[in-house]
């Protein structure tokens, strides 16, 4: 009877012990950063042919990284994100993840939209029957560049790659017309959230989706109170106070959604958090 109470005493100091250790272990892991790397060139001499694998081990390094953080990275750590894609499909220009993260993460920081659009035009060299990267290249153009003429041809491009995509047609002849930005932005936000591979990119784009979709519910209250009242709102309330919403949408973001002195719907968050306006403002 009393080895039999040692046994189990020991059983379940050992259990203990291992628990405790475990939790210290959990306790004490690593945050992922990125790879301090040197400049894709020298990334791709030190390879040693090995360029596809490296790659690819840079490319799961970013994707941890990412995926370590509860909101999208800091505008100041995309510059070093940003090198690190370079040298991902520089190493491997056939690398789709690489271009679609890429995507994902900086079409929306207006300072890394010329340097992502050469990325894509890197993707369209090598990957020339992928209609994403021509979709991609297209929508910066349009939305951020502001160029609905460039972006109607990369978004032809695209239709004729996949003709499956039967909303690209009317999309086009709303770009040659100098078509709805937002409803574009949904029309790309929804292709994004589709085919990212990342759920926290997906959990992100959904956030940005949701803003589009309120801003374009606002959009709409305008139009149905210009016919109604035969002219424009001054505020955004008007639409509650004339019957045409019952309330004004959130903005998902944080902010709050007004209009600007040319009637335009527009946000104080920007469609970004807080933390990143502080850090564009700062840089």
């Amino acid at each position: 009877m009393k080895r039999i109470f040692i046994f189990f005493l020991i059983l379940g100091l050992c259990g203990y012990s291992f628990f405790r250790v475990d939790r210290m272990r959990q306790a004490q892991a690593p945050i992922p950063k990125l790879m301090l790397l040197p400049s894709r060139e020298m990334t791709r001499v030190i390879s040693f042919g090995n360029e596809i694998l490296v790659a690819q081990l840079i490319f799961y390094n970013s994707m941890f990284y990412v995926g370590s953080l509860e909101k999208p990275p800091e505008i100041a750590a995309h510059k070093d994100l940003y090198h690190t894609l370079d040298t991902v499909t520089y190493l491997d220009p056939y690398n789709m993840d690489g271009y679609y993260f890429a995507q994902g993460m900086f079409s929306w920081n207006r300072l890394l939209i010329e340097p992502l659009n050469i990325l894509l035009r890197r993707g369209m060299a090598y990957r020339s029957w992928d209609w994403h990267l021509p979709f991609f290249y297209g929508f910066n153009q349009f939305f951020f560049l502001k160029n609905p003429k460039e972006a109607a041809i990369y978004f032809e491009k695209a239709y004729q790659l996949n003709p499956k995509n039967t909303f690209l047609p009317s999309l086009i002849a709303r770009l040659y017309y100098q078509g709805e930005a937002t409803k574009v932005a949904i029309d790309y936000l929804q292709e994004m959230i589709r085919t990212t591979g990342s759920e926290k990119m997906r959990r992100w784009l959904t956030v940005r989706l949701e803003a589009f979709r309120f801003v374009a519910l606002l959009e709409e209250g305008i139009v149905r109170y210009q016919e109604r009242y035969k002219e424009r709102p001054q505020r955004l309330q008007a639409l509650v106070d004339g019957g045409i919403l019952k309330a004004i949408p959130p903005d998902p973001y944080g902010g709050e959604f007004y209009l600007d002195t040319h009637g335009r719907v527009r946000t104080t968050s920007n469609f970004t958090y807080e933390q990143d306006k502080q850090e564009s403002s700062g840089g």
